[in-house]
Formats: structure tokens, sequence, C-alpha cells
């Protein structure tokens, strides 16, 4: 079953930081919502990061732009994040 996106997703590329389990990830930001993001890991997801995880998302813009959220899908070499409300 599909599960419908709650808002539109907006392709962009640019580079992130993901700070989870106490390290810090660079990655590429492959597309943005109000509600979450997609991120390519440029390697293989490590087995320690799992569904369900805390984490905080930097996204390098002209500022950076910081985000709460939490791990909602995980591939070989991406990883979905929901934005949580603060």
């Amino acid at each position: 079953m599909e599960i419908e996106r709650s808002d539109q997703r907006v392709a962009f590329v640019t580079k992130c930081i993901l700070h989870i389990n106490n390290k810090k990830y660079s990655c590429l930001l492959d597309n943005i919502s109000t509600t979450g993001a997609s991120i390519d890991m440029n390697t293989t997801v490590p087995p320690s990061i799992q569904v369900g995880d805390p984490c905080v998302l930097k996204v390098l813009l002209l500022s950076p732009v910081t985000y709460s959220g939490k791990i909602v899908r995980k591939t070989a070499d991406h990883i979905g994040v929901q934005f949580l409300e603060n």
C-alpha cells in the first residue's frame, strides 16, 4: 500500500549534515517538503541507523537551516526523515 504524502516534495540537491547517534554524516539532500526530506548518504547507511531514531538535519544553504526529525525510511544508501514540530 502506497502512503500519500501530506505535502509536495521539491527536488533540491544541496549538501547537508545528518547528526544521529552522536555521529555526523556529510550527505546530499535529494528533496524536501515542509514535513520531511530524502537524503543520499553518499555511502552505505550504517547498520546503527534505524527507523525511528531521532536526528538533526542541517541543510547547508546561504545560511544553514536546522531541522529536528526522526528516521522514517532507510534503504542501502538513502534515508527518509520526517521533521518534528518544535
